[in-house]
């Protein structure tokens, strides 16, 4: 496995959801990480046939129906952290903090660990692609494109740790 998409923040944006989707199938993504804020379990239809990773956010509410439907289609969804083994490589994911401000440190303080390749993180809907020492930071911004003005969303480029971030 090379390349993955980082999504987060879709909200229920159906649309983004499904124009995601047809372009992750289009370009043979191999896996999808999902960092938070899926919000109805029937937005999780719209991956159908992706390979999905993913983690719940603040406002997902509604975990139990989440975690059936996730079941339902071969995804994994977890509490975060989750913690991913992909392509060689060793994955945190998260969604957030309590601000956006401490969810960032939060984020750092993973990379600052030394123990991940890519630490993914969501929440703050505000896109982040860095490095910190070795480790690939990414925050996708938002597939929603709520309170950011556009909706990204990352494809990670694992063997190399290339990142591009396009809009739905």
């Amino acid at each position: 496995m090379t390349r993955v998409a980082v999504v987060s923040d879709s909200h229920d944006k159906l649309e983004n959801l499904r124009r995601f989707a047809e372009t992750a199938r289009r370009e043979g993504i191999e896996a999808v990480i999902h960092a938070g804020d899926i919000i109805s379990p029937f937005a999780l239809r719209e991956l159908k046939g992706l390979r999905v990773y993913a983690v719940y956010g603040n406002n997902d509410g509604e975990k139990l129906l989440l975690s059936k439907v996730a079941a339902e289609m071969g995804f994994l969804i977890s509490e975060p952290p989750l913690f991913l083994s992909l392509g060689g490589r060793e994955i945190a994911v998260v969604h957030g903090a309590s601000t956006p401000s401490d969810t960032v440190r939060l984020a750092e303080a993973l990379a600052k660990s030394g123990m991940f390749h890519v630490v993914v993180y969501g929440h703050t809907h505000q896109l982040d692609v860095r490095k910190v020492g070795e480790t690939l930071i990414v925050n996708p911004g938002t597939l929603s494109g709520y309170l950011a003005g556009r909706a990204t969303f990352a494809v990670v480029e694992l063997e190399t740790l290339e990142v591009e971030v396009s809009e739905v």
